[in-house]
């Protein structure tokens, strides 16, 4: 009898072996979260881009309905992008309206008639909104010869991967 009382006692723990397989199974786990974390942030700050540009291709919109049809446009004065657009829809807009993921204001740049076609390289740089009048999306970039006399537009967000993502009205 008291050679099964020890037996049994033995019996109930674990060995050293179950231990560090259970150990490595939680290690693993680790490993798996750890290298998601990082992708899942990336592409929710991307979201964040994208919905902004949604917002600023929301509000180019209004603005062509607030002015007789015509769109923002760098090369003219009355209606420009810069000086017209800019800081009536997006600059007097709530606090955080129109920021970047990690906060802080966006850079804006235009392309007129002068620049047909946007370069790849101009509009993947990240946090800078391309605007492009008369343009359509083709992929990932504005594409169209700048025209003033037309509503359609095209607007470009560098994200990060060096990556784009463009919005048109088209």
């Amino acid at each position: 009898m008291f050679r099964d009382m020890f037996k049994s006692k033995r019996q109930q723990g674990f060995t050293i072996i179950e231990v560090m397989i259970v150990l490595a199974i939680a290690g693993l786990i680790m490993v798996v979260v750890l290298v998601a974390i990082p992708q899942l942030q990336r592409n929710q700050r991307n979201e964040a881009r994208r919905n902004v540009l949604s917002r600023i291709a929301a509000e180019v919109n209004n603005y062509i309905s607030n002015n007789a049809g015509l769109a923002p446009d760098e090369a003219a004065t009355t209606n420009s992008f810069s000086t017209g657009f800019k800081p009536r829809y997006i600059d007097n807009a709530p606090a955080g309206t129109f920021d970047k993921p990690g906060g802080g204001a966006y850079t804006f740049d235009t392309w007129d008639a002068a620049q047909t076609v946007m370069a790849a390289t101009a509009a993947a740089v990240q946090d800078r909104i391309e605007y492009n009048l008369g343009a359509s999306c083709s992929g990932e970039l504005p594409n169209g010869a700048g025209a003033s006399a037309t509503r359609n537009f095209a607007i470009a967000v560098g994200l990060e991967g060096g990556a784009s993502f463009c919005v048109d009205n088209q």
